[in-house]
């Protein structure tokens, strides 16, 4: 602000105070060089520091705002770690691969027995008058004698025919079971424990893992009687290399605890994958 004495030209008149309104920076270089950079930075100070504000903040907006539209869908979900990927049921194809599915057991020896019923039609009685007498033979105890001598009973049998229970233990023929009352045991644990011993004593070989050659081997084999394991046989198999390893590590396995039915031991057959990769 500047203040400026202003005489209306008439002589013996007392000047008159004028205010005059001038911006700070002409304040501030007022009796110095304008023409120097100082005075025209203060000058446009004000557009500058909003022209800056302006170009921050539509780039802070360009940088949240483009990644989040130009990504493309989301069809994978980690949680904790673990991903979860979102499949289509409608664009699932069926199996192609046949797996070998287990026979059902045969029927125990309760669900083969069978009770046979006489169905005896109901006759009214007839009355009559009076009852005829029917006459006993009697027969000495020399006759009985005299009458089996030389009759030689061979196999009076038990009341069963031979198909009732075939094989004669209960069970019908050797056959091996896939479920029973008591089920084998390894080491005291199921098959799962017997799987975890086969994988540390799988050996790899070198040449399939210098071709790459991996997958999962499908293998069945029999816990006999008295625990030993037998029958072993490729399902499935990928290749020569890992087949025959699979085989021998199966085949190397101590005895087990057998399976029982009854109280008696059986043949159990188990199924089990062991993966290579």
């Amino acid at each position: 602000m500047r203040l400026s004495d202003k005489n209306n030209g008439h002589p013996g008149d007392k000047p008159e105070k004028q205010f005059v309104i001038s911006d700070f920076d002409d304040l501030v270089f007022e009796h110095r060089n304008r023409e120097y950079g100082a005075y025209q930075l203060r000058k446009r100070y004000n557009r500058v520091v909003f022209a800056g504000l302006v170009v921050a903040i539509a780039f802070a907006l360009i940088v949240v705002l483009v990644p989040f539209y130009s990504r493309p869908p989301v069809d994978k979900v980690v949680v904790g770690g673990a991903g979860y990927y979102q499949v289509s049921l409608e664009n699932l194809q069926p199996p192609t691969e046949d797996f070998y599915v287990p026979p059902p057991p045969p029927p125990s020896s309760a669900s083969m027995a069978r009770t046979i019923q006489e169905v005896v039609e109901y006759v009214p009685p007839v009355i009559v008058d009076s009852i005829v007498p029917i006459e006993l033979a009697t027969l000495s105890t020399d006759e009985i004698l005299a009458s089996t001598e030389g009759d030689d009973i061979e196999n009076p049998g038990s009341g069963f025919g031979d198909s009732l229970f075939p094989g004669g233990d209960g069970f019908g023929s050797e056959e091996p079971l896939f479920i029973v009352e008591t089920m084998p045991t390894f080491r005291g644990g199921d098959l799962n424990v017997f799987r975890n011993w086969v994988m540390k004593r799988t050996h790899y070989p070198e040449e399939a893992i210098v071709n790459k050659i991996k997958g999962t081997v499908y293998l069945t084999f029999i816990v006999e009687k008295d625990g030993s394991v037998s029958n072993i046989t490729i399902i499935k198999g990928v290749h020569p290399l890992l087949d025959d390893e699979a085989v021998k590590a199966i085949a190397s396995s101590p005895k087990w605890s057998p399976g029982l039915q009854r109280g008696q031991p059986v043949r159990v057959r188990f199924q089990i994958p062991l993966t290579f990769i």
